[in-house]
């Protein structure tokens, strides 16, 4: 992996040094449930290496999570002005904040490459939340592999989802383009990962709607023979009394 150092500080975000480091495998740590996927990994690696080049999170997993880069799409003036605790942490930020907007009172502010992106990705569906941008750029440096924490979007009820997922969904599925290749735990709901069974190969694969129905029918003939064979007992017992 190539990777080029750093700098604490970004004079008005004209270094651009983090933007071209290239890590190989990237974990994207978003702050929805299945996150804690990613914890329990840390926690759980006894040997305390970490199996990503970079790891990626966004907005005020700043304070929660060690990592390389930072993503907040929000402007940082819009953020100063409503959440002013929140912004004073982003101004101490001793890591790369890829942004919209770098500013000098936010020294380590960087600009995402938006048209660099967009030229990568042929379509500007990426630009809805900070997920969706985040992979785009993944694409774009050409990560090689990346893990999916917390990007969740849908609620195991189905009954709540939040904006974004489609574009995340399409942009994994165009990572076979680039070969690429994308992780998530198996408790999220993007990609109905959640659904996931070990199947009679050992394989992990979801259900195949339409298709479970032919179990399910099979189940319900032979419920039927049952019943018919018993009932059809019962009139023979019946009889020989």
């Amino acid at each position: 992996m190539e990777k080029v150092q750093s700098k604490t500080v970004n004079q008005g975000g004209l270094d651009i040094e983090p933007l071209l480091t290239r890590p190989k495998r990237v974990a994207i740590v978003a702050l929805g449930h299945s996150v804690k996927a990613f914890i329990q990994e840390v926690m759980s690696n006894r040997t305390m290496s970490s199996p990503f080049d970079e790891v990626w999170t966004l907005n005020r997993g700043l304070r929660a999570f060690a990592h390389d880069k930072l993503f907040v799409m929000d402007d940082l003036k819009w953020i100063e002005r409503r959440s002013p605790g929140y912004a004073k942490f982003l101004k101490k930020h001793d890591k790369p904040i890829i942004t919209t907007t770098p500013y000098p009172n936010y020294p380590s502010s960087i600009a995402y490459p938006i048209h660099d992106v967009i030229e990568t990705i042929q379509d500007d569906i990426f630009a809805v939340n900070t997920v969706s941008y985040m992979l785009a750029y993944a694409i774009h440096i050409r990560v090689k592999e990346v893990s999916i924490y917390g990007a969740d979007f849908i609620y195991p009820d189905g009954n709540k989802a939040e904006e974004g997922g489609q574009a995340v969904a399409y942009l994994c599925g165009m990572m076979r383009h680039f070969d690429m290749i994308h992780r998530m735990p198996q408790d999220t709901t993007l990609l109905y990962a959640n659904k996931t069974r070990v199947d009679q190969y050992g394989r992990l694969s979801r259900p195949l709607y339409g298709f479970h129905r032919q179990e399910e029918m099979a189940k319900q003939d032979e419920k039927e023979k049952a019943m018919k064979a018993a009932r059809k007992s019962a009139k023979i017992t019946s009889g020989d009394k």
